[in-house]
């Protein structure tokens, strides 16, 4: 995320830092532990919370405790408090792995990789052989695009236990980001013999698997589906799974059948979401920029260059950035969430929203400080080239700050077919906290309509800053539009980019099959398989015309 793709959180006991051999000899705090312990893993928070500051305050050197309230906060979105509690605990105890451990994951989630990684390796330091180390150091490097540092990192860590399945879970979707399905493949297996109702490893082979009639592993799925103690979210896992296999099949009835339920139990998981919040952001933005003079701004310049591709999820902006990535002078990065999770927490902040409403001398600074520590963020990105490649589709919410902060950047804005758009976005599992719009024909509709109005209003305030990009005349005329793309982006014409499957960029979408194969164009008005079951169609029409 940004919506990153792939769902392989860590929210086990296995990684989670807790240590029994914290504790003092007392029957009664093992006791308190194990009964907190239940809490946190049924997703009680408050509760956890609440028990946890009772234990605190009557035994304060008691680390277990610190680590439980910090991540239950972290949890609940609280991660800045959590970071207190960690540091306050390391206070206490400065070498207690555990809490060097969570603080690296807490840093990490910040976005703060440099700290992230300072405590991991302490934590290593320690014990170099520690799994729940190993992992989150292995988390941080895939996270920081160091996939084949992160690859060591799980496999040390399988090597030393391999019965942990977040590890072989982990393993198993770092192969699938660098293409390599086969590997991938086999650690979903092995996984499966051991423990046939892991639904996320059914859901991950699923992705990489092409299904024939009667595949067994379809089969096998359905007959989990029926089982009655199966969590809500695991049947959602199993019933995108069941959807692909369908899909692949040519049995469109029961694909749709499949995902519309799938979509049903999320949205039943979110149920106190409203789409009326994204009216409320896209609605401040346009407020915040509306006189808004961006030719006023002073204009800093930084030696790396940037492209953002951008537009509605499954709208082509992986396969756009494939193309742009086997150019020798571009970086692909995938989707950076650095700017969108940033601004997110800051678009509330009144004196940050007046930074980008009015220009000011007294701005210059603090916005150089913005970009600034923008660039610090993403030097985590190791490459000699000096153009970095963003595609963060939700970014198209923010042209307005990237205009001011980054005025020569190049924005790519990728528009296709609604209905396919839609269709691809509906039948599709993205991580279950993001784009919760996506799993109710109403709200999705909803956005679609919110998205357009927001470009209008881009193209109308900074005309020439935004290329648009249709995915169906990509398509239709690949060189050409590729031709065209990187006249735009001022790049040389090279002829990998005609030929992009044949690199190994790593992909962290859920395109991770199909952007590396050659263009096809078996995806153009794939909604007219499904028109007859999905009512937002005819919505979308409407959309369409206006």
């Amino acid at each position: 995320m940004g919506f990153h793709q792939f769902l392989y959180l860590n929210k086990i006991l296995s990684i989670l830092g807790f240590r029994m051999k914290n504790f003092s000899k007392s029957d009664y705090l093992k006791s308190e532990y194990n009964k907190i312990n239940n809490l946190f893993l049924s997703g009680k928070f408050d509760i956890v919370i609440e028990k946890s500051k009772k234990l605190i305050k009557k035994n304060p050197t008691q680390i277990p405790f610190y680590n439980f309230l910090a991540l239950s906060y972290r949890e609940k979105g609280q991660i800045f408090l959590a970071e207190k509690i960690l540091q306050n605990a390391l206070k206490i105890s400065p070498n207690n792995q555990s809490v060097l451990i969570n603080l690296g994951s807490t840093y990490r989630v910040l976005m703060e990789y440099d700290k992230s990684e300072k405590f991991l390796k302490k934590a290593l330091s320690i014990n170099q052989n520690d799994i729940n180390a190993l992992v989150n150091y292995a988390n941080l490097k895939r996270d920081t695009n160091n996939y084949d540092e992160s690859i060591q990192l799980y496999e040390k860590a399988y090597k030393i236990n391999n019965k942990i399945q977040t590890i072989i879970i982990n393993l198993a979707g770092i192969y699938q980001i660098v293409g390599k399905f086969k590997l991938s493949e086999t650690y979903l297996e092995t996984l499966l013999k051991e423990d046939n109702n892991n639904t996320l490893a059914h859901k991950m082979l699923s992705t990489i698997k092409k299904y024939k009639k009667n595949d067994p592993h379809q089969t096998q799925m359905n007959s989990i589906l029926k089982k009655k103690d199966l969590k809500e979210i695991d049947k959602a896992n199993l019933l995108f799974a069941i959807s692909k296999s369908y899909e692949d099949q040519e049995d469109y009835k029961n694909s749709f059948i499949s995902f519309k339920k799938a979509n049903d139990i999320q949205k039943k998981i979110h149920k106190n979401y409203s789409i009326n919040e994204e009216g409320k952001l896209f609605k401040k933005i346009k407020d915040t920029f509306e006189e808004t003079d961006f030719k006023s701004y002073t204009q800093f310049t930084n030696n790396k260059k940037l492209i953002f591709i951008v537009g509605l999820p499954r709208s082509g902006t992986t396969l756009t950035h494939q193309i742009l990535a086997a150019h020798s002078k571009v970086h692909g990065a995938g989707e950076i969430v650095i700017l969108d999770q940033w601004i997110k927490r800051k678009i509330n902040n009144q004196d940050f929203i007046s930074l980008f409403k009015n220009h000011s001398i007294n701005s210059d600074e603090k916005i150089k400080d913005i970009i600034n520590n923008f660039f610090s963020k993403i030097s985590y990105i190791k490459t000699s080239k000096n153009i970095i490649l963003d595609k963060n589709p939700l970014n198209f919410q923010w042209l307005g700050f990237i205009k001011i902060l980054f005025p020569n950047a190049k924005i790519i804005h990728c528009t296709r077919n609604l209905k396919d758009t839609a269709l691809s976005i509906y039948k599709n599992a993205f991580e279950i906290n993001s784009m919760v719009w996506s799993n109710d024909q109403e709200d999705l509709v909803q956005y679609m309509s919110l998205y357009l109005d927001l470009m209008k209003f881009w193209e109308k305030k900074i005309p020439n800053f935004i290329y648009n990009l249709n995915y169906e005349k990509l398509i239709n005329n690949q060189k050409e539009e590729t031709e065209k793309l990187l006249n735009f982006c001022e790049l040389d014409w090279e002829e990998d980019c005609l030929n992009f499957n044949k690199k190994a960029n790593p992909i962290t979408t859920i395109s991770i099959t199909q952007a590396r194969k050659p263009i096809y164009k078996t995806s153009l008005n794939s909604y007219e398989k499904y028109y007859n079951y999905l009512d937002m169609f005819k919505k979308i029409e409407k959309l369409e015309k206006a």
